[in-house]
């Protein structure tokens, strides 16, 4: 075979990963973190650290010199730096340089907005796709967007799978056109079967992290799952967490079973 001949092997391009700076976490994926430009569900039930987990990133991201954007639908700006700061994460002079935005939302000022009524007798098709679902100031670059919570939307819609389903269908275009890292929280049973409010959620998302709080006869055990995640390898398994003074700590090495074997 002559030069000429020498078939050309494409080079495997190398995905460009977000490091959230979670301890144990990044360790999860081949590629030392999650993809830029996913858009990730945060699933689990009350007390689980689905929002420690969130602004946790935020602070990391914040620290290394990033733009982050978190939005609330249910707790006040004030309750959020106020719970960052409990874990030593003082956000306050990175939201009045500009790095750090928090934006509060009525859920139901959006879907007004959007659909004209909560019923949907508006034009909702055509409304909807002229208003953007969130609003990012101009020349405003987040390296991450949270949102918390798309559970707080649906509670707030009356009809599900006309409005709810045509927001959602912008709010994850969305993400995509401005670049950003997305996660979306959304509350699922104590040992959930499915993780998002109708399953649409779970059908748009690159990614779902899966958090638990697993009862052990009187005491309860943090875990972790990256249940899936596109253009990455991860690890399949369901892995040990903790939620510490200083916030969440993953364990790799440390493997965890949802449910306890019992004795035939």
């Amino acid at each position: 075979m002559n030069k000429a001949e020498v078939p050309i092997v494409a080079e495997k391009k190398k995905i460009d990963v977000l490091k959230t700076g979670i301890s144990g976490f990044d360790e999860l994926f081949a590629e030392g973190g999650i993809p830029r430009g996913n858009s990730v569900l945060v699933a689990g039930s009350a007390g689980t650290g689905k929002s420690i987990f969130c602004r946790q990133i935020c602070y990391n991201l914040l620290s290394s010199g990033k733009k982050c954007m978190y939005v609330s639908f249910e707790e006040s700006i004030d309750r959020i730096e106020r719970s960052m700061l409990n874990f030593g994460w003082d956000v306050r002079g990175y939201r009045e340089n500009g790095d750090f935005l928090i934006q509060k939302i009525n859920p139901l000022d959006i879907l007004r907005m959007k659909f004209g009524s909560l019923g949907g007798s508006g034009s909702a098709t055509e409304v909807s796709y002229k208003i953007k679902p969130l609003v990012i100031p101009k020349d405003f670059h987040p390296e991450v967007i949270a949102v918390d919570s798309l559970s707080a939307i649906i509670a707030a819609s009356i009809t599900r799978e006309k409005n709810y389903r045509i927001y959602l269908q912008q709010l994850f275009g969305f993400f995509e056109e401005t670049g950003a890292t997305s996660f979306l929280i959304t509350e699922t049973e104590q040992m959930p079967t499915k993780y998002s409010d109708t399953g649409i959620e779970e059908f748009l998302a690159d990614g779902i992290i899966v958090l638990y709080n697993i009862r052990r006869g009187a005491t309860r055990e943090s875990a972790i799952e990256v249940l899936k995640m596109r253009y990455s390898k991860h690890e399949k398994k369901i892995f040990s967490m903790e939620i510490t003074d200083e916030g969440i700590k993953v364990y790799p090495d440390k493997k965890v079973l949802l449910y306890e074997k019992t004795e035939k």
